[in-house]
């Protein structure tokens, strides 16, 4: 039997004080239908399979609803601006996660859904703006929900601020916002409470490109870290 040398023994907590491990969440964003651009090229509404990992704080990740819809805030500048406000916030304080697209068990399927969500990071980032999904589709929504925008690094990744109980900056979407989009009800705020004992914050690279899952906080949704946990689940999307 192996056991650990007594100098490392203090550095695992006693069960009743160990986070309870969870699933990383794995949905769908679905992106609107865009009007004609200046080439008369109108981009039909859209879904992509997105999985998540908790990069800092505790997301509450098992309460989200299995689908967001999107919301592109297109106001020039936003971008820059959002980033101006994370060099504000102190370390610690914002709930932070990773999204990226889901791995499918149809390859060819699976590609274009990588390259549906490449495609809308790479607007993010060229355009300087960002996303946001409430927690709800109906109108008006429930407070909160992901502020979505891109990193510098890869269009692969899309960095997440979760707003659990609270409205997003009204810098982002302006004084009394309310989605405008009708749709299935989503989550129920009053389920979103904190944790007594959230996980460890995972230290970003910067405020603006939080180090990716791989997998040092992926890896308490279980052995083999989200790798396994997808391997488990990759019929539901497929196809």
């Amino acid at each position: 039997m192996f056991r650990l040398p007594t100098h490392l023994e203090s550095l695992i907590p006693p069960p009743r004080d160990q986070v309870p491990q969870s699933q990383p969440w794995r949905g769908l964003f679905v992106l609107p239908a865009s009007s004609p651009g200046p080439h008369g090229v109108a981009r039909p509404a859209r879904e992509i399979h997105v999985t998540a990992a908790e990069t800092e704080n505790d997301n509450q990740q098992e309460l989200w609803p299995e689908r967001f819809h999107l919301q592109l805030i297109r106001r020039s500048g936003v971008l820059r601006e959002v980033h101006g406000w994370l060099a504000q916030v102190q370390p610690g304080q914002l709930s932070r996660c990773m999204l990226m697209p889901d791995r499918l068990s149809d390859a060819a399927v699976s590609q274009q859904n990588k390259a549906a969500f490449e495609s809308l990071a790479r607007e993010l980032f060229e355009q300087g703006i960002v996303a946001i999904a409430p927690w709800s589709a109906n109108s008006p929504s429930p407070p909160g929900g992901i502020l979505l925008y891109p990193t510098a690094t890869s269009r692969a990744l899309l960095v997440g601020i979760v707003f659990l109980n609270t409205n997003f900056p009204e810098f982002i979407v302006g004084p009394g916002w309310h989605s405008p989009t009708a749709g299935p009800s989503g989550i129920n705020p009053g389920q979103l409470l904190p944790r007594l004992q959230p996980f460890q914050p995972v230290t970003p690279h910067s405020l603006y490109d939080p180090a990716p899952p791989n997998i040092s906080s992926a890896s308490r949704y279980g052995q083999g870290g989200l790798e396994a946990a997808r391997g488990g689940k990759q019929g539901r999307h497929g196809g």
